[in-house]
């Protein structure tokens, strides 16, 4: 008899666990408050019940297709490279009938409490209590539980003296939906990442004047990088990750990123380089306040009746709102803390996915971070990673051991950072999951078998795509994905060609161009090391 699994969650880290599940041979079911599938990415106008959302009218997806896709079901050509939150959803929804997963899913039923069953010294089971709309709650025993209810819980507003005596509105980007509301008002944004600098642009027009506290400064990112690539096309490739010190491409993005912004002069430099400090992925924040529509200000120090007061003394009155864009606290409200932290600094979850202080693995916590690019392979790779435990075929290594590579992690996002964080690198997550599974795309192993898709894999993006080309459950079209990379990444904005005159260039030997690529990267890793200290000097 399979075994079951109960799923919390129906966003995109749920539906990536319910197809890892099918694809193992396991019974999942999948539990949702909500009455749709999809998660934060439903849109919903209204706000008046609380629902905890990051999607409001206007926002565009961070990470460009071909790098948050599933690893076996590509967004269809005609889509951009980046896509607004309503196709996100229509994607969400293809992959489910595609793969027939829609009966597993149990929606306007709410997770009550999972606790471990009385066998559970024995079997590792757990009791899952849920409530479906309108009726009492009901408990039924699953051999396995699959977190995914998000890192959305909870927003998260910081305590500033005064904060009671202030007279206008305090707010936060989660209830944040359109901004005709905002017309010809005076507001203070509060945040320096992804939500706030994307809100701060989208009302900077209808509002009377936006302000931006910063705190730390912020690295904004172009979706649009050189030669017209999504940035994170750019960097994230293995020839990149593998060849050249990571020093060396954070100075030559950064050099990229000040080409012709002074962000000194902004106020918005941080302290600290390139992929060691926040970034906000925006196209028309810089424009903004260059135009004085967005004024950048310090941290709020404490609320006045009608305004603030910054850490340098100067102060803003006749504020008609302070919007808090600070992130949110990951919280599982519905199983106890000593099963499942909600201190992410003691959670000790292995790879992200397996809490090790339990005896039996058979819960999983599945996309409890933030990450620095697309959520949903991580997740995906997470799943697969879980299910394969579920079913024996893979076994977590002793508590020892697993402790002593969560720490190695934290110190590593420490020193990066600077400070304790959970800002996870994707790719790295994403390799050492599949390295665990069998499929990591290893150019040894693929260069035997298809040297020109090997090649392919070494120098261009690191697709979800290139984990289902080995290892467990192939995807028989993951070579064509691979191969057709750029393609898929170029054919959603492709207009009218325009005819030219000029001859075209004769196509040459891919096994030449590799020859010239391995030599310049050489020749540029060799000189990298050979003046590492010359161009560390430049960028103290």
């Amino acid at each position: 008899m399979a075994k079951t699994v109960a799923i919390v969650g129906a966003g995109p880290c749920g539906i990536a666990s319910v197809k890892a599940c099918v694809e193992e041979g396991l019974e999942p079911t999948v539990f949702d408050k909500r009455d749709k599938i999809g998660g934060i990415w439903n849109y919903n106008g209204d706000t008046s019940d609380g629902t905890i959302s990051r999607v409001f009218n206007s926002l565009v997806t961070n990470s460009c297709t071909i790098m948050t896709c599933f690893s076996d079901f590509p967004f269809p050509k005609e889509v951009p490279p980046f896509i607004r939150h309503q196709q996100f959803l229509k994607y969400f929804n293809d992959y489910i009938d595609h793969f027939k997963l829609r009966d597993r899913f149990q929606l306007n039923t709410e997770a009550v409490r999972i606790e471990q069953a009385e066998d559970y010294d024995s079997t590792g089971r757990w009791n899952v209590y849920t409530r479906q709309l309108g009726q009492e709650v009901v408990m039924k025993t699953f051999d396995n539980v699959m977190v995914c209810s998000g890192s959305f819980s909870e927003p998260f507003i910081p305590a500033v003296p005064g904060m009671d005596q202030y007279q206008g509105e305090i707010s936060h980007t989660y209830k944040y939906r359109v901004s005709e509301p905002y017309a010809d008002k005076t507001i203070l944004v509060v945040g320096e990442a992804f939500s706030a600098c994307d809100i701060a642009v989208d009302i900077s027009n209808p509002a009377t004047q936006v302000y931006l506290s910063i705190r730390h400064g912020v690295w904004v990112y172009p979706r649009r990088g050189p030669g017209g690539l999504p940035y994170d096309t750019l960097y994230e490739r293995r020839w990149v990750m593998n060849l050249l010190p990571i020093w060396l491409v954070a100075y030559l993005y950064q050099r990229y990123l000040e080409r012709d912004i002074d962000y000194e002069l902004l106020g918005i430099k941080p302290s600290r380089k390139v992929f060691e400090e926040a970034f906000a992925v925006n196209d028309f924040i810089l424009a903004q306040i260059n135009c004085g529509k967005i004024k950048i200000v310090p941290e709020v120090k404490r609320y006045l009746p009608t305004g603030v007061e910054f850490v340098d003394g100067t102060k803003l009155e006749n504020l008609d709102m302070v919007m808090y864009g600070t992130g949110y606290i990951i919280k599982t409200p519905f199983i106890d803390d000593s099963l499942l932290s909600d201190d992410i600094q003691n959670r000790d979850l292995y790879k992200y996915t397996f809490p090790i202080k339990l005896p039996h693995p058979t819960l999983a916590a599945i996309g409890l971070y933030s990450a620095d690019s697309g959520i949903t392979p991580i997740a995906e790779a997470q799943a697969r990673f879980a299910t394969m435990i579920f079913q024996g075929k893979l076994k977590l290594p002793s508590v020892k051991a697993m402790k002593k590579d969560i720490d190695q992690t934290a110190k590593k996002l420490c020193e990066r950072y600077g400070r304790p964080k959970m800002f996870i690198p994707g790719v790295d997550l994403t390799d050492e999951l599949a390295n665990e599974m069998g499929c990591y795309p290893s150019l040894k192993r693929l260069f035997f078998r298809d040297p020109r898709l090997a090649l392919q894999v070494f120098l261009t993006p690191v697709t979800p795509f290139s984990y289902r080309l080995l290892g467990p459950h192939p995807w028989p079209g993951a070579r064509e994905a691979v191969m057709n990379c750029w393609e898929a990444c170029s054919s959603g904005i492709r207009g009218h060609t325009i005819p030219s005159r000029r001859p075209k260039a004769r196509g040459g030997s891919w096994f030449l161009r590799f020859v010239v690529i391995v030599a310049f990267v050489s020749m540029a890793v060799a000189a990298a090391f050979k003046y590492k200290d010359d161009i560390e000097s430049l960028l103290r």
